[in-house]
């Protein structure tokens, strides 16, 4: 039977957003990343993922199903391991943006391969006291020396990530089914960025009984300010490799469908470039609505 206009506009109107949109995260990847060479691969075969949606013969005609289609949602990552490094220890959970497009081919009734082509805000929070790096307050004291202050720090890590994962599909009724999926992934590292905030006094000492922020007038201590939004991209490795799973529900709407994705992820890779930075991995947990059209 032929397609209704609705369901021809539809998926008008989702080839004009997922075009757009996959252009903007394409330019980001271009201009912000340091692996040109690595990404055009992956660009091209976005490129040619993205050419079927206007081949004339459809992938439903030789039994396949694919569809296409556009997410985002909640992203909270985390900063684990460090190794017991002063400076990459005790980060907690931040919030972040997560968005991009998605495409999938059925392989079977129950089975799936999906990849998108994300934007991910990655990173950690880590607030109260804890060490610096104590040349960069005083440049004179040995390598290796930690000053202690309590302040806000924030590690901002910006990716486009590429996952691709096998889905198991399991039905509810006609219009509706859940799924679980996993597989790789791949990090391309746009930018990063430390934020600090706060002022404190600071001391040569985690208990806070030696100060070195004196003044030499009085000789009674007094607070250094945090206020700072410092680059760090080129201390961070720029590939990140990692796995990603979950669970999610699908509902059939027309032609297409509309999914709830919750997806957890640990990076492989560690972040940092220099093991006296520590030796962080990223982790997070998606939670993403979508909306994909079948072809």
């Amino acid at each position: 039977m032929g397609k209704t206009k609705n369901e021809l506009f539809d998926k008008h109107l989702i080839i004009l957003v997922c075009s757009s949109l996959f252009k903007h995260v394409l330019l980001l990847s271009i201009i912000k990343n340091y692996q040109m060479k690595k990404l055009s691969v992956t660009l091209f075969i976005m490129v040619c993922l993205t050419s079927v949606l206007f081949s004339q013969q459809s992938p439903l005609k030789s039994g396949a199903d694919f569809s296409l289609g556009i997410l985002g949602g909640l992203n909270i990552p985390r900063l684990s391991g460090g190794n017991g490094n002063e400076l990459s220890r005790d980060y907690t959970s931040r919030s972040g943006p997560a968005f991009g497009l998605t495409a999938s081919l059925g392989l079977g009734p129950h089975f799936s391969l999906t990849a998108d082509l994300l934007y991910s805000s990655e990173g950690g929070k880590r607030n109260g006291v804890q060490a610096i790096d104590a040349s960069s307050f005083n440049p004179m004291v040995p390598a290796g020396t930690y000053f202690y202050a309590n302040f806000k720090n924030q590690s901002i890590l910006n990716y486009a990530e590429i996952p691709v994962l096998a889905k198991y599909s399991l039905p509810i009724n006609k219009s509706q089914k859940v799924f679980v999926d996993f597989g790789p992934y791949v990090g391309f590292l746009l930018n990063a960025k430390q934020i600090t905030s706060g002022s404190s006094i600071v001391y040569a000492d985690a208990t806070g009984t030696q100060p070195v922020s004196v003044d030499p007038q009085t000789g009674q201590p007094f607070p250094a300010s945090f206020n700072a939004n410092t680059g760090i991209t080129s201390d961070i490795n720029s590939i990140n490799f990692g796995l990603t799973g979950g669970a999610g529900f699908a509902q059939m709407v027309n032609s297409g469908e509309i999914f709830l994705d919750v997806r957890g992820a640990y990076g492989l890779t560690i972040i940092q470039k220099e093991s006296q930075n520590g030796s962080s991995h990223n982790g997070n947990l998606l939670i993403d609505l979508g909306y994909a059209l079948h072809f």
